[in-house]
């Protein structure tokens, strides 16, 4: 695993969501009640991207087909219709905050 700097903690507003591109794939940052949360910024239906979901709670819902995954664990969160994947999710991301820099273990 590797562990990179990618935002000032800063720029991230709370219940906002900052896309970082970190070896060759995109991760979402997002900040909920002061900790910061990074997932894939895909959706596994489509590839739509997350970062125009709505956060409901700990869930980001896709903004195309509205399928929800928990921010926490990038599980699926039983929203939307899977029509072709029994139980989607993306990958979650170990962050760290350090010195005011966020930190993502790949």
């Amino acid at each position: 695993m590797s562990a990179w700097i990618v935002a000032m903690e800063d720029n991230l507003a709370e219940e906002k969501m900052k896309v970082v591109n970190l070896e060759g794939k995109q991760v979402l940052l997002i900040k909920k009640e002061g900790t910061v949360y990074a997932i894939d910024n895909k959706c596994p239906h489509m590839g739509c991207p997350l970062k125009g979901g709505i956060l409901d709670g700990y869930v980001l819902k896709c903004n195309c087909h509205n399928w929800g995954f928990d921010i926490r664990t990038g599980m699926n969160a039983k929203t939307g219709a899977y029509v072709d994947k029994p139980d989607p999710k993306v990958s979650a991301y170990q962050t760290q905050i350090s010195a005011g820099n966020i930190l993502v273990m790949l």
